[in-house]
């Protein structure tokens, strides 16, 4: 299996963190300002852009999108850092392969981060063929004539725009036959949902013995989850942020800021 391609920050001996982002065309850089605020504040930030979302090639087999499957592969990029024992981040889908990370691999995970998801579980009422087939019909209507015209509407849907995101989001498209489109597969990312549904992270969170920050995003609050998870992990500390679903995006000072407070209390 090929290594992901990561985004990396920080000194070269600054306190390991891995991350593993969500689940859209533009998760591989989605660190790209959160990303270099937590290098500036000593950490050694691996980001990984996932099999399938558009820098790393698409895996073969459905169930590799399996969170304990793709756990693993998180434990060979921290090879490859370097990395013993690591923080690691995740956001949405990398929150539930952080959740099987941690509980199969507690020796090697410091602490746990879970970027508003982890903590409740994905059902899904379609197959796996049903998703791909969806997912293939959403992607194929992201097409624009234009960047000029792709950018307008990233602007729209990003909370507040800063010229840093550009990056972020060009690096999710590509130009074919004249078109601006996603670089991403979206048979991946049904594989990739389907695998979440089928390997619940509630089936693990009792395993869960490290550090754990589950920082929630207030306007997708779900109070039912949070109960049921804080009777789970009673040690784990919970965050509300004003911000939406995508934390690291929204306000990437204030979670670059939570996230270096509470892991400088670990050392």
């Amino acid at each position: 299996m090929t290594l992901p391609v990561t985004r990396e920050w920080g000194p070269a001996d600054g306190r390991p963190l891995v991350f593993w982002p969500g689940l859209n065309p533009w998760g591989g850089l989605q660190l790209v300002e959160a990303g270099p605020l937590l290098g500036e504040r000593g950490f050694r930030v691996a980001s990984i852009a996932p099999p399938g979302g558009g820098e790393t090639p698409p895996l073969d087999d459905p169930d590799a999108y399996r969170p304990s499957r793709l756990a693993e592969l998180v434990l060979e990029v921290a090879d490859t850092q370097g990395f013993d024992r690591f923080a690691f981040m995740g956001a949405s889908w990398g929150a539930s392969i952080g959740v099987h990370l941690a509980s199969a691999h507690g020796e090697r995970v410091q602490a746990l981060i879970l970027l508003d998801a982890g903590h409740t579980d994905v059902k899904l009422d379609r197959t796996r063929d049903e998703l791909v087939a969806e997912f293939e019909a959403d992607q194929a209507d992201v097409v624009f004539e234009s960047w000029d015209g792709f950018f307008e509407y990233a602007r729209e849907r990003v909370r507040s725009w800063r010229p840093e995101l550009e990056l972020r989001y060009r690096a999710g498209m590509t130009e074919r036959a004249g078109k601006i489109v996603p670089l991403a597969s979206p048979r991946a990312a049904a594989w990739a949902l389907h695998g979440v549904a089928a390997e619940p992270p509630s089936s693990q969170h009792g395993r869960l013995t490290m550090p754990v920050l589950l920082v929630l995003a207030r306007d997708r609050e779900d109070r039912e989850a949070r109960t049921r998870f804080e009777a789970a992990v009673p040690h784990a500390e919970i965050v509300v942020l004003d911000s939406g679903h995508d934390i690291a995006e929204d306000i990437p000072h204030e979670l670059a800021d939570l996230v270096a407070d509470r892991l400088g209390d670990l050392t």
